[in-house]
């Protein structure tokens, strides 16, 4: 008898171990269990670990099993974990549910924002279900951050492209797989940082000549690992991007493209500003050293020439020779007038107070006119000088005084680069666009392409002011290119050094008048 009651609390004792290890085991877990089950048609929780009452946040005692059901959902109704509503209805609507030993599964976010996911599921005599309760609030909120790092990374106007430890393309957002169609064909992974460096090559979209691109293939490629991860690239299209390239600590690349086409395009303008003022700096002093060369030339003769004049005897000097002296005044006076006149039509083109006399212009007799007031000065030089024979049967509406102005200026300055035997021939031409062009083409020195530019500014003769060989302030060319634009006109330039050139002024359609009566 003695050895039966020992044995019987022996048997009891291992049934407390057992179970003291098993409630120590549960409530070791990080979830939160409880076991729910059916004793005399009521609901009890028989079984839940300290995880369960710290993530309800329910009183300690409520850890003092078994306890019914009711209980818990009445506990939290009353504290609101339901939201509003009648409370007693709120109860029998959860034990009803919960007395369906029915597979189920939710999140529920409790008031203090923790949202914790119940997870249900029936025991084997289906008598009541075992519940897990796990908060999944650091979760949903990393899976939130990420769905709104994918948007923010698809929506971004930077192009996005990471490439994992192995150097496999992992993900690319929308920006960079518009900026760069090849994307969508690539097998990823297995597409590589350099990879898209080759591919960009391939499908010519990098603005480099054939023979350096392997130079740039190399730098992209050492671009990646350069400390400072920067580089600006210039595209086919005209367009630039800034890409920039990080490499995190767990070895991902990530490659970020913005778009800098217009603080690129803004760079180069100001570049540009920067040359056109240093040039109109440098023509400003050109300007001021041609004035004094080509107004004190011919003073000097006039001043010279009239003292020498009034301190002679015209009897002893000769009728010949105050002529002759008389002669250089009137020219060297004259030379001044057209200077000034020149300077007076620039100055006026620039600030908008050159009006234009327009009329319905016969070319035939604009250009017999011109060749006529020209020839002598073409002879003198040993230069042939020859016309179109017939131009274009059309009129030109614009102004006479003007046009003849750009033909003689044109007609004079290849004269002056032409050397004796030398040929000139200038006439209108009808072009395609139902335009009509002005063309003067000499064959004198020529010009290099770089010193075109030059001789379009006022007092821009490519010679040095002191050194040049011809006479003359470089205003005729300038001069012509602004009365062509008066009338909407543009005035080109075409030249071979040591060959000759030609100068074209093409007047657009709406000048050219063919409805007219002969």
């Amino acid at each position: 008898m003695r050895y039966v009651e020992t044995a019987q609390n022996n048997g009891q004792e291992d049934h407390l171990l057992n179970m003291g290890f098993v409630q120590q085991s549960l409530d070791s877990m990080s979830q939160g269990i409880s076991v729910t089950k059916m004793i005399d048609g009521e609901l009890f929780i028989v079984l839940c670990n300290r995880q369960f009452i710290n993530l309800l946040d329910f009183p300690p005692h409520f850890a003092d099993l078994p306890r019914p059901f009711r209980e818990y959902i009445r506990y939290n109704a009353e504290r609101g974990e339901y939201g509003p509503g009648d409370l007693e209805e709120q109860v029998s609507i959860r034990i009803t549910r919960a007395g369906e030993f029915e597979p189920h599964a939710f999140q529920r976010t409790r008031p203090n924002g923790a949202v914790i996911e119940v997870v249900g599921k029936p025991l084997p005599n289906n008598d009541g279900f075992v519940s897990t309760y796990t908060d999944v609030t650091d979760r949903n909120q990393a899976e939130t951050y990420s769905d709104l790092l994918i948007q923010a990374l698809e929506r971004s106007a930077s192009g996005i492209a990471i490439f994992d430890a192995d150097d496999n393309l992992v993900l690319t957002n929308d920006s960079i797989r518009r900026s760069n169609s090849f994307v969508t064909s690539l097998n990823m992974p297995g597409f590589g940082y350099d990879d898209w460096g080759r591919a960009m090559l391939k499908h010519d979209m990098i603005a480099v000549s054939r023979d350096r691109e392997d130079d740039w293939l190399n730098k992209w490629i050492s671009h990646r690992h350069d400390p400072s991860g920067i580089l600006e690239i210039e595209y086919r299209d005209g367009t630039w991007r800034l890409v920039e390239v990080v490499i995190l600590r767990s070895g991902h690349t990530v490659m970020v493209s913005s778009d800098i086409s217009e603080l690129k395009h803004a760079q180069i303008a100001l570049i540009n500003a920067k040359e056109e003022a240093e040039f109109a700096n440098r023509a400003k002093t050109d300007f001021l050293a041609n004035m004094s060369h080509e107004l004190r030339t011919p003073l000097n003769s006039v001043i010279g020439f009239s003292e020498l004049l009034i301190a002679t005897d015209f009897d002893t000097l000769g009728k010949n020779s105050v002529n002759e002296y008389l002669g250089d005044i009137n020219r060297s006076g004259r030379h001044l007038l057209r200077l000034i006149s020149d300077i007076l039509d620039i100055s006026k083109i620039e600030v908008g107070e050159l009006k234009l006399d327009e009329e319905a212009l016969c070319l035939r007799e604009l250009s017999e006119e011109c060749l006529r007031m020209i020839k002598e000065r073409a002879r003198r030089a040993g230069t042939e000088i020859t016309n179109h024979e017939r131009p274009p049967k059309v009129r030109l509406h614009a102004d006479e005084t003007r046009i003849k102005q750009i033909i003689l200026n044109l007609l004079t300055n290849a004269i002056k680069f032409t050397d004796r035997g030398g040929h000139i021939s200038f006439g209108w031409f009808a072009c395609d666009d139902n335009t009509i062009a002005l063309e003067v083409t000499d064959t004198g020195s020529g010009m290099a392409e770089e010193n075109i530019r030059v001789a379009l500014e006022p007092f821009g003769q490519v010679a040095n002011s002191m050194t040049r060989e011809h006479e003359g302030a470089g205003l005729g060319l300038p001069l012509s290119r602004r009365l062509a634009e008066l009338h909407q006109a543009e005035l080109s330039i075409h030249s071979d050094l040591g060959k000759g050139t030609t100068v074209r002024v093409k007047f657009p359609a709406e000048r050219v008048i063919t409805d007219f009566e002969p």
